[in-house]
Protein backbone atom coordinates (compact mmCIF):
# COMPACT_ATOMS: atom_id res chain seq x y z
CA UNK A 1 0.00 0.00 0.00
CA UNK A 2 3.04 2.42 1.05
CA UNK A 3 4.79 2.06 -2.57
CA UNK A 4 1.09 2.85 -4.53
CA UNK A 5 0.59 5.99 -1.90
CA UNK A 6 4.23 6.79 -3.12
CA UNK A 7 3.15 6.68 -6.70
CA UNK A 8 0.45 8.51 -6.12
CA UNK A 9 2.27 11.33 -4.42
CA UNK A 10 4.85 11.32 -6.90
CA UNK A 11 1.96 11.82 -9.73
CA UNK A 12 -0.13 14.75 -7.90
CA UNK A 13 3.54 16.51 -7.82
CA UNK A 14 4.30 16.05 -11.71
CA UNK A 15 0.56 17.31 -11.94
CA UNK A 16 1.12 20.10 -10.01
CA UNK A 17 4.79 20.77 -11.70
CA UNK A 18 2.67 20.85 -14.91
CA UNK A 19 0.42 22.97 -14.14
CA UNK A 20 2.45 25.29 -12.45
CA UNK A 21 4.84 25.44 -15.50
CA UNK A 22 2.13 25.72 -18.15
CA UNK A 23 -0.42 27.84 -16.80
CA UNK A 24 0.72 30.50 -19.43
CA UNK A 25 0.79 28.27 -22.24
CA UNK A 26 -2.97 27.93 -22.40
CA UNK A 27 -3.35 31.53 -23.85
CA UNK A 28 -7.01 32.01 -24.17
CA UNK A 29 -7.97 34.03 -27.60
CA UNK A 30 -10.37 35.41 -29.85
CA UNK A 31 -10.78 37.65 -32.99
CA UNK A 32 -13.58 39.28 -33.96
CA UNK A 33 -15.23 41.58 -37.03
CA UNK A 34 -15.29 45.19 -35.10
CA UNK A 35 -18.20 46.12 -36.70
CA UNK A 36 -20.61 43.30 -37.02
CA UNK A 37 -19.33 41.04 -33.86
CA UNK A 38 -18.82 37.83 -35.76
CA UNK A 39 -16.26 35.47 -34.31
CA UNK A 40 -13.79 34.52 -36.73
CA UNK A 41 -11.57 32.55 -34.53
CA UNK A 42 -11.47 31.40 -30.91
CA UNK A 43 -9.64 29.46 -28.29
CA UNK A 44 -10.60 29.02 -24.47
CA UNK A 45 -12.52 32.51 -24.76
CA UNK A 46 -14.40 32.01 -21.33
CA UNK A 47 -11.76 30.64 -19.49
CA UNK A 48 -12.00 32.72 -16.44
CA UNK A 49 -8.50 35.12 -16.79
CA UNK A 50 -6.80 37.99 -14.62
CA UNK A 51 -7.48 40.85 -16.72
CA UNK A 52 -4.48 43.27 -15.29
CA UNK A 53 -4.17 46.24 -16.78
CA UNK A 54 -6.97 45.23 -19.23
CA UNK A 55 -9.38 46.58 -16.25
CA UNK A 56 -8.29 50.00 -17.42
CA UNK A 57 -10.56 49.54 -20.26
CA UNK A 58 -13.45 49.71 -18.64
CA UNK A 59 -12.24 52.24 -16.12
CA UNK A 60 -12.27 54.31 -19.35
CA UNK A 61 -15.31 53.29 -20.65
CA UNK A 62 -17.15 54.68 -17.49
CA UNK A 63 -15.00 57.57 -17.83
CA UNK A 64 -16.70 58.25 -21.37
CA UNK A 65 -19.84 57.32 -20.18
CA UNK A 66 -19.37 59.89 -17.35
CA UNK A 67 -18.23 62.71 -20.25
CA UNK A 68 -21.10 61.92 -22.44
CA UNK A 69 -23.55 62.00 -19.51
CA UNK A 70 -22.23 65.98 -18.89
CA UNK A 71 -21.39 64.91 -15.53
CA UNK A 72 -17.77 65.53 -16.65
CA UNK A 73 -15.46 67.45 -18.82
CA UNK A 74 -12.26 66.61 -20.46
CA UNK A 75 -10.57 70.19 -18.75
CA UNK A 76 -12.48 68.91 -14.82
CA UNK A 77 -9.60 69.32 -12.62
CA UNK A 78 -8.77 66.43 -10.09
CA UNK A 79 -6.85 65.99 -7.11
CA UNK A 80 -4.81 62.75 -6.10
CA UNK A 81 -5.38 61.21 -2.63
CA UNK A 82 -2.97 59.40 -0.34
CA UNK A 83 -4.18 56.62 -2.31
CA UNK A 84 -3.59 57.39 -5.28
CA UNK A 85 0.08 58.78 -4.55
CA UNK A 86 0.71 55.52 -3.27
CA UNK A 87 -0.18 53.27 -6.18
CA UNK A 88 2.92 50.96 -7.63
CA UNK A 89 4.33 51.16 -11.02
CA UNK A 90 3.47 52.18 -13.80
CA UNK A 91 2.34 55.75 -12.93
CA UNK A 92 2.62 58.95 -13.41
CA UNK A 93 3.85 59.82 -9.97
CA UNK A 94 1.45 62.26 -9.06
CA UNK A 95 2.22 63.81 -5.48
CA UNK A 96 -0.72 63.51 -2.86
CA UNK A 97 -3.12 67.03 -3.29
CA UNK A 98 -1.83 67.64 -6.97
CA UNK A 99 -4.23 68.05 -9.32
CA UNK A 100 -4.99 66.62 -12.65
CA UNK A 101 -7.36 67.20 -15.45
CA UNK A 102 -9.87 64.56 -16.53
CA UNK A 103 -8.10 64.57 -20.30
CA UNK A 104 -4.46 64.04 -18.79
CA UNK A 105 -5.92 60.95 -16.58
CA UNK A 106 -7.27 59.91 -19.70
CA UNK A 107 -4.33 59.80 -21.55
CA UNK A 108 -1.91 58.49 -18.62
CA UNK A 109 -4.15 55.36 -18.05
CA UNK A 110 -4.61 54.93 -22.41
CA UNK A 111 -0.27 55.45 -23.21
CA UNK A 112 1.44 54.20 -20.16
CA UNK A 113 -1.23 52.43 -18.07
CA UNK A 114 -0.68 54.92 -14.80
CA UNK A 115 -2.28 53.24 -11.91
CA UNK A 116 -2.04 56.30 -10.08
CA UNK A 117 -4.37 58.12 -12.47
CA UNK A 118 -6.85 55.12 -12.55
CA UNK A 119 -7.25 55.76 -8.68
CA UNK A 120 -7.78 59.73 -8.91
CA UNK A 121 -10.11 58.82 -11.95
CA UNK A 122 -12.43 56.20 -9.89
CA UNK A 123 -12.47 58.42 -6.55
CA UNK A 124 -13.36 61.45 -8.52
CA UNK A 125 -16.57 60.16 -10.37
CA UNK A 126 -17.50 57.81 -7.49
CA UNK A 127 -15.98 58.95 -4.05
CA UNK A 128 -13.58 55.42 -3.44
CA UNK A 129 -12.04 53.22 -5.80
CA UNK A 130 -14.67 50.48 -3.79
CA UNK A 131 -17.79 51.78 -5.48
CA UNK A 132 -16.44 52.84 -8.53
CA UNK A 133 -15.47 48.97 -8.52
CA UNK A 134 -19.53 48.68 -8.07
CA UNK A 135 -20.49 50.93 -11.03
CA UNK A 136 -17.53 48.95 -13.18
CA UNK A 137 -19.46 45.93 -12.45
CA UNK A 138 -22.85 47.75 -13.21
CA UNK A 139 -21.39 48.82 -16.97
CA UNK A 140 -20.25 45.30 -17.54
CA UNK A 141 -23.34 43.24 -17.54
CA UNK A 142 -24.88 46.61 -19.13
CA UNK A 143 -22.63 45.76 -22.21
CA UNK A 144 -23.01 42.07 -22.03
CA UNK A 145 -19.78 40.77 -20.42
CA UNK A 146 -21.09 37.93 -17.96
CA UNK A 147 -18.58 36.56 -16.90
CA UNK A 148 -16.14 39.33 -15.74
CA UNK A 149 -15.85 41.08 -11.89
CA UNK A 150 -14.16 44.02 -11.19
CA UNK A 151 -12.32 44.67 -7.94
CA UNK A 152 -10.26 47.68 -8.43
CA UNK A 153 -9.57 50.66 -10.92
CA UNK A 154 -6.24 49.69 -12.12
CA UNK A 155 -6.24 45.76 -12.59
CA UNK A 156 -3.55 45.40 -9.83
CA UNK A 157 -3.62 41.77 -8.91
CA UNK A 158 -6.82 40.37 -6.42
CA UNK A 159 -7.78 37.08 -7.00
CA UNK A 160 -11.46 37.84 -7.26
CA UNK A 161 -11.10 40.16 -10.31
CA UNK A 162 -11.37 37.87 -13.71
CA UNK A 163 -12.33 38.03 -16.90
CA UNK A 164 -12.51 36.25 -20.15
CA UNK A 165 -11.62 37.04 -23.88
CA UNK A 166 -14.65 37.34 -24.62
CA UNK A 167 -15.34 39.92 -22.40
CA UNK A 168 -12.69 42.03 -23.43
CA UNK A 169 -13.38 41.61 -27.07
CA UNK A 170 -17.31 42.49 -26.13
CA UNK A 171 -15.82 45.42 -23.91
CA UNK A 172 -13.37 46.78 -26.95
CA UNK A 173 -16.25 46.50 -29.36
CA UNK A 174 -18.28 48.41 -27.24
CA UNK A 175 -15.75 51.29 -26.97
CA UNK A 176 -15.64 51.89 -30.63
CA UNK A 177 -19.55 51.79 -30.93
CA UNK A 178 -20.18 53.64 -28.20
CA UNK A 179 -17.63 56.34 -28.03
CA UNK A 180 -15.87 56.49 -31.10
CA UNK A 181 -15.05 60.48 -30.35
CA UNK A 182 -12.64 58.95 -27.58
CA UNK A 183 -11.20 55.79 -29.66
CA UNK A 184 -8.36 57.55 -30.87
CA UNK A 185 -6.72 57.92 -27.15
CA UNK A 186 -5.75 54.12 -27.30
CA UNK A 187 -3.52 54.80 -30.17
CA UNK A 188 -1.71 57.21 -28.47
CA UNK A 189 2.57 56.41 -28.28
CA UNK A 190 3.47 59.44 -26.29
CA UNK A 191 2.57 61.28 -23.06
CA UNK A 192 4.72 64.86 -21.58
CA UNK A 193 4.32 64.96 -17.70
CA UNK A 194 6.25 67.61 -15.91
CA UNK A 195 8.29 67.95 -18.89
CA UNK A 196 9.42 64.38 -18.97
CA UNK A 197 8.00 62.24 -22.57
CA UNK A 198 6.77 59.11 -21.35
CA UNK A 199 6.00 56.12 -23.93
CA UNK A 200 4.03 53.65 -24.65
CA UNK A 201 4.81 50.31 -24.31
CA UNK A 202 2.98 48.89 -26.58
CA UNK A 203 4.85 47.42 -29.42
CA UNK A 204 1.68 46.37 -31.38
CA UNK A 205 1.06 50.35 -32.35
CA UNK A 206 4.73 50.73 -34.17
CA UNK A 207 4.96 46.99 -35.67
CA UNK A 208 1.20 46.48 -37.00
CA UNK A 209 0.21 47.60 -40.24
CA UNK A 210 -3.36 49.31 -39.62
CA UNK A 211 -2.85 49.53 -35.94
CA UNK A 212 -5.26 51.61 -34.21
CA UNK A 213 -4.75 51.01 -30.39
CA UNK A 214 -5.71 49.20 -27.32
CA UNK A 215 -3.93 47.93 -24.52
CA UNK A 216 -1.84 45.61 -22.97
CA UNK A 217 -1.45 43.89 -19.51
CA UNK A 218 0.77 42.43 -17.12
CA UNK A 219 0.79 41.04 -13.90
CA UNK A 220 2.61 37.40 -12.48
CA UNK A 221 -0.67 35.81 -12.29
CA UNK A 222 -2.02 36.99 -15.47
CA UNK A 223 0.79 36.73 -17.92
CA UNK A 224 0.94 39.13 -20.97
CA UNK A 225 -2.55 40.14 -21.90
CA UNK A 226 -3.38 42.43 -24.95
CA UNK A 227 -6.68 43.57 -26.66
CA UNK A 228 -5.54 45.05 -30.21
CA UNK A 229 -7.48 46.49 -32.89
CA UNK A 230 -6.32 47.30 -36.36
CA UNK A 231 -8.01 48.45 -39.80
CA UNK A 232 -7.30 47.17 -43.24
CA UNK A 233 -9.21 48.78 -46.06
CA UNK A 234 -12.74 48.87 -44.99
CA UNK A 235 -12.67 46.19 -42.25
CA UNK A 236 -11.64 46.31 -39.16
CA UNK A 237 -10.91 43.51 -36.27
CA UNK A 238 -10.34 42.90 -32.88
CA UNK A 239 -8.14 40.69 -31.30
CA UNK A 240 -7.56 39.90 -27.38
CA UNK A 241 -5.03 37.38 -26.05
CA UNK A 242 -4.46 36.45 -22.92
CA UNK A 243 -1.76 34.74 -20.39
CA UNK A 244 1.23 34.89 -23.07
CA UNK A 245 4.41 33.51 -21.92
CA UNK A 246 6.08 36.59 -22.96
CA UNK A 247 5.70 40.29 -24.45
CA UNK A 248 7.19 38.64 -27.96
CA UNK A 249 4.58 36.07 -27.76
CA UNK A 250 1.70 37.94 -27.26
CA UNK A 251 2.68 39.83 -29.97
CA UNK A 252 3.47 37.23 -32.56
CA UNK A 253 -0.08 35.58 -31.68
CA UNK A 254 -2.28 38.47 -32.49
CA UNK A 255 -0.19 39.42 -35.24
CA UNK A 256 -1.27 36.02 -36.44
CA UNK A 257 -4.80 36.24 -36.23
CA UNK A 258 -5.20 39.77 -37.13
CA UNK A 259 -3.00 38.33 -40.39
CA UNK A 260 -5.34 35.30 -40.59
CA UNK A 261 -8.65 37.91 -39.98
CA UNK A 262 -7.60 40.17 -42.73
CA UNK A 263 -7.01 37.09 -44.92
CA UNK A 264 -11.34 36.49 -44.89
CA UNK A 265 -13.47 37.96 -47.15
CA UNK A 266 -15.73 40.50 -45.22
CA UNK A 267 -18.87 38.93 -45.47
CA UNK A 268 -17.21 35.38 -43.94
CA UNK A 269 -19.35 33.81 -41.88
CA UNK A 270 -18.88 33.59 -38.12
CA UNK A 271 -20.55 32.70 -34.58
CA UNK A 272 -21.91 36.36 -32.84
CA UNK A 273 -19.68 37.52 -29.97
CA UNK A 274 -23.08 37.64 -27.61
CA UNK A 275 -25.72 35.44 -29.06
CA UNK A 276 -23.58 32.00 -28.92
CA UNK A 277 -21.38 33.01 -25.76
CA UNK A 278 -21.04 29.68 -23.55
CA UNK A 279 -21.34 30.99 -19.89
CA UNK A 280 -18.80 29.23 -17.25
CA UNK A 281 -19.46 30.07 -13.91
CA UNK A 282 -17.12 32.37 -11.79
CA UNK A 283 -14.22 30.29 -9.22
CA UNK A 284 -12.57 31.82 -7.03
CA UNK A 285 -10.04 32.14 -8.62
CA UNK A 286 -9.39 31.75 -12.50
CA UNK A 287 -8.67 28.06 -13.87
CA UNK A 288 -4.96 27.48 -15.03
CA UNK A 289 -3.98 30.93 -13.58
CA UNK A 290 -0.75 30.13 -10.80
CA UNK A 291 0.87 32.89 -9.08
CA UNK A 292 4.78 32.65 -10.06
CA UNK A 293 7.36 33.01 -7.14
CA UNK A 294 9.88 35.61 -7.93
CA UNK A 295 8.16 37.19 -10.93
CA UNK A 296 8.50 40.86 -11.16
CA UNK A 297 4.67 41.57 -10.48
CA UNK A 298 4.29 44.78 -12.58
Amino acid sequence: MSRWIGVFSFLAGMSSLWLTTNAHAITPYIIIDADSGAVMKESKADVPWYPASLTKLMTLYVTFEQLSKKKLSLASEMTASLKASQQPNKKLGLEKGEVISVEKAIYALSTISANDAAVVLAEHIAGSEKKFARLMNKTAKAVGMQDTVFRNASGLPDAKQQTTARDMAILAQAIIKNYPQYYHVFANRALTHNGEELLSHNAFLYQYQGAEGFKTGYTCGSGYNLVASAKQGDVRLISVVLGAETPQKRLQLTTQLLNEGFELTPDAPGLMLVAFRRSVPLSAEPEYVIERPGCAQF
